[in-house]
């Protein structure tokens, strides 16, 4: 019996900058989430999935919200709830921030993160 195994990952790409988007992208549609950020820890975007001023602003309060209860939210993001989960990778912070989403949100981000160190780790 001749036994073929399904790719579970619809885009796979080879460019690093590239595979981040296809796998934010992913995580944006599967979980409803209006905006998914990857971010250094001075704000600055290194990869997105969403519009791109709301992901801008996500981007650049992501590393502030860990740190901050009850912080007030820049105009485009008011509304909404923000999400961020911290990952150390070779000795950088980086910051997964996300907009919105559903009930399966934390649990996709939780994935994502393994995805994200999955593809910056590759050498």
């Amino acid at each position: 019996m001749h036994w073929m195994l399904e790719e579970r990952r619809r885009r796979r790409s080879a460019d690093r900058t590239e595979a981040l988007r296809y796998q934010l992208e992913h995580t944006k549609d599967k979980g409803r989430i209006e905006a998914l950020v990857l971010t250094d820890s001075a704000g600055l975007v290194v990869a997105f999935a969403g519009d791109d001023a709301v992901c801008e602003e996500l981007g650049a309060i992501a590393p502030l919200v860990p740190r901050t209860l009850g912080m007030p939210m820049p105009p485009l993001l008011r509304g909404g709830e923000v999400a961020v989960r911290p990952l150390s990778l070779q000795g950088q912070d980086l910051y997964l921030a996300s907009l919105g989403g559903n009930v399966a949100r934390d649990a996709l981000l939780a994935h994502s993160t393994k995805g994200v160190k999955r593809i910056l780790g590759a050498n």
